[in-house]
């Protein structure tokens, strides 16, 4: 198979990782990588703010706990697991992930969501390509208004007109991850129904 589309089908979500720092080199790559994942109109908004100093990346997690496990659960709203794992005792938002790369971009561009996931997908593959683990994280994005965060986040160089649109957590697997599950049946429509299976 072909190796760009075998480590597609691969790449799995870790939530377990080694203490140790990712290298700067394969930082360097994964962010390169986000660089050239595409955006609307080729503007380039998007731009990657990465947290791996461990005093400054548990005060953001102490901030984001206290905040999280202080909000109501609303019935069917997906922040709920953000806010009933914040309640728990060990609480870590990225798992302890050694490094955090966030995607921020313009508030008022109407493609700025699209273009950091696709940076960020693009930044998983990587990671996953070079050994390394990464997974998704809503927590910052979520929280993008709250001043507090932004204050961090502000440190780092995010501007008054930004937002942060999405997060990875990035680090050594602490495990061998699981073969994915099994796809779910009816997500392809053809215009032209006939079988893909061959």
């Amino acid at each position: 198979m072909n190796p760009v589309i075998a480590n597609m089908l691969e790449r799995r979500s870790v939530r377990v990782y080694k203490e140790e720092q990712i290298k700067d080199a394969d930082l360097k790559t994964v962010l390169e990588c986000g660089l050239y994942a595409p955006t609307g109109g080729n503007l380039q908004y998007s731009r990657f703010l990465v947290i791996q100093n461990p005093l400054l990346m548990e005060e953001l997690n102490q901030v984001i706990r206290k905040e999280l496990a202080s909000r109501e659960i609303v019935e069917g709203a997906y922040i709920n697991k953000g806010i009933i794992r914040a309640r728990k005792e060990g609480y870590h938002f990225i798992y302890h992930a050694p490094t955090l790369i966030s995607a921020v971009s313009l508030r008022s561009h109407g493609n700025s969501m699209a273009d950091c996931a696709n940076a960020l997908e693009n930044m998983q593959l990587a990671a996953t390509a070079l050994g390394l683990g990464a997974c998704w994280s809503n927590q910052p994005h979520w929280l993008t208004g709250v001043p507090e965060v932004r204050s961090i986040f502000e440190r780092l160089g995010l501007r008054e007109e930004e937002d942060i649109f999405g997060s990875i957590a990035v680090g050594y697997p602490g495990y061998i991850a699981k073969k994915a599950a099994v796809r779910k049946e009816g997500r392809i429509v053809l215009d032209m129904p006939r079988s893909l299976s061959e």
